[in-house]
C-alpha cells in the first residue's frame, strides 16, 4: 500500500492549505499587464489534467486548458488522483475512492466531451495508477490483489480493456510491480519494482513487453533511493522517472515536519532502453513530483514541492510547482502562475 505514497501526500494535505494570491504591477499605466499563461500559451500539449484539494478535502480533478480557464472535472465527496489522459485526450482514467480506506480505490474513466463517467473496477483491493494504451482500447494499472482477488500487501500490475472488462494479470511477483505506462509505440510498458532490491521502498525501473514477457531492469539504486513514476517520452525510446535520495525510507513521514531534510531530495532523472541514466535536476531538498515529456519532446514538465518552513526549521506547508525544462535539464521555469491550487496540486498529466 506504501507505494501509491500515501503517508506522505496524507501528512502534506493534513497542512493548511496555502491559497497564494498572485500580484502584479507595471512600469507605467501605459505598459500592457503580462499574461500569466505566455508560457504555457506556448506549449504543444493542449490541456493539463491534475488533482487539487483546492475546493474540497478530499481532493478533486480538474483541468487547465490553454487559455489558462481551469474546469473542475468531479466533484463529489470521493478521494480522486493519478489522472491519465488517453493519447487523443478526450478522456481520463484515474483512480477514486475513500482516502482513508485505500481498499475502496477503484478505477474510472471521464469522457472530457460528454461528462460521464465509468466505473471500471469494483472490489475490495487497491487498484490505481492507470494509464491507456496508445489506441485507447486498453487499460493498464496496478493492482493489490493476490491469485485469488484478495487483498495484498504487494501490486501487480494487470491490463483490461477500456470498458473494465476481461482483466489479465501481467506480472505475478512477491515483490513490489507498480506506477505502470504503456509506451507511445505500444510495444511496452514501463514500471518500478522491488524484485531485485527485495525490500520495501527500494524501487527500481523496469520494461516489459505489452503481454508482459521479457522483463529488463534499467535503473540500479543503492542506499535509500527509491525509483518512482516512470514515463516515456514521446519515440519510445527514453524514460523519465523521479529518484528519491534521502537518507532513510521514503514512506517514513511520520514526523516528516522535523525530519524533512532526510525525506529529500527527489531529483528528477532519465534512463534508455539500455540503462544508461541521467540526473537532470540538480535539487538539495525539492519534494516529490511527477515527470513528463511534452508531446513534442522539446520540453520537460516536472512537478516539485518548494517547502515553507518556520524559524526552527520545520515544515508548515509547501508551494506545489510545475517545472518546465528543456531535455537536458537547463532553462528551469515555473509553467503557471501560483493560485488557490498552489497549496495542494499533486499528480498530473498533460
Amino acid at each position: 500500500m506504501r507505494s501509491f505514497k500515501r503517508n506522505l501526500a496524507a501528512w502534506l494535505f493534513a497542512l493548511p492549505a496555502l491559497a497564494i494570491l498572485g500580484i502584479s504591477c507595471s512600469v507605467t499605466d501605459s505598459v500592457e499587464e503580462e499574461d500569466p499563461y505566455a508560457l504555457w500559451k506556448e506549449q504543444p500539449n493542449e490541456r493539463i489534467v491534475f488533482m487539487s484539494k483546492a475546493d474540497s478535502p478530499e481532493g478533486e480533478l480538474y483541468l487547465l486548458d490553454k487559455n489558462g480557464h481551469v474546469t473542475r472535472l468531479t466533484d463529489n465527496e470521493r478521494h480522486e488522483n493519478n489522472p491519465a489522459l488517453s493519447f487523443d485526450g478526450t478522456k481520463v482514467a484515474f483512480n477514486g475512492g475513500d482516502e482513508g480506506n485505500l481498499l475502496t480505490w477503484e478505477i474510472y474513466t471521464l469522457d472530457l466531451s460528454t461528462g460521464v463517467e465509468t466505473q471500471l473496477t469494483d472490489n475490495n483491493v487497491i487498484d490505481a495508477h492507470a494509464d491507456w494504451s496508445p489506441d485507447g482500447a486498453m487499460i493498464v494499472f496496478g493492482s493489490f490483489r493476490d491469485a485469488q482477488g484478495n487483498p495484498s500487501g504487494t501490486a501487480d500490475i494487470y491490463v483490461m480493456d477500456s470498458d473494465g472488462t476481461a482483466p489479465t494479470r501481467l506480472t505475478d511477483s512477491p515483490w513490489e510491480d507498480n506506477d505502470p505506462e504503456w509506451s507511445p509505440d505500444g510495444a511496452r510498458i514501463v514500471f518500478k519494482s522491488t524484485r531485485n532490491t527485495q525490500q520495501g521502498g527500494r524501487e527500481e525501473i523496469y520494461i516489459m513487453d505489452s503481454d508482459g514477457a521479457d522483463s529488463q531492469r534499467l535503473t540500479t539504486t543503492s542506499g535509500w533511493q527509491s525509483d518512482h513514476d516512470p514515463s516515456w517520452s514521446p519515440d519510445s525510446d527514453r524514460i523519465l522517472f523521479t529518484r528519491f535520495e534521502g537518507n532513510r525510507v521514503w514512506y517514513d513521514t511520520a514526523n516528516f515536519a522535523e525530519d524533512w531534510e532526510e525525506l529529500t531530495p527527489w531529483n528528477v532523472h532519465r534512463v534508455d532502453l539500455g540503462g544508461n541514466v541521467e540526473r537532470l535536476t540538480d535539487s538539495a531538498d525539492a519534494g516529490w513530483g511527477v515527470t513528463l515529456y511534452s508531446a513534442d519532446a522539446s520540453r520537460i514538465l516536472f512537478g516539485t514541492i518548494d517547502w515553507i518552513t518556520n524559524n526552527d526549521n520545520h515544515v508548515i506547508g509547501g508551494h506545489h510547482r510545475l517545472i518546465l525544462m528543456d531535455p537536458d535539464g537547463s532553462n528551469q521555469r515555473r509553467l503557471l502562475p501560483d493560485d488557490a491550487h498552489t497549496g495542494t496540486l499533486e499528480y498530473f498529466d498533460w
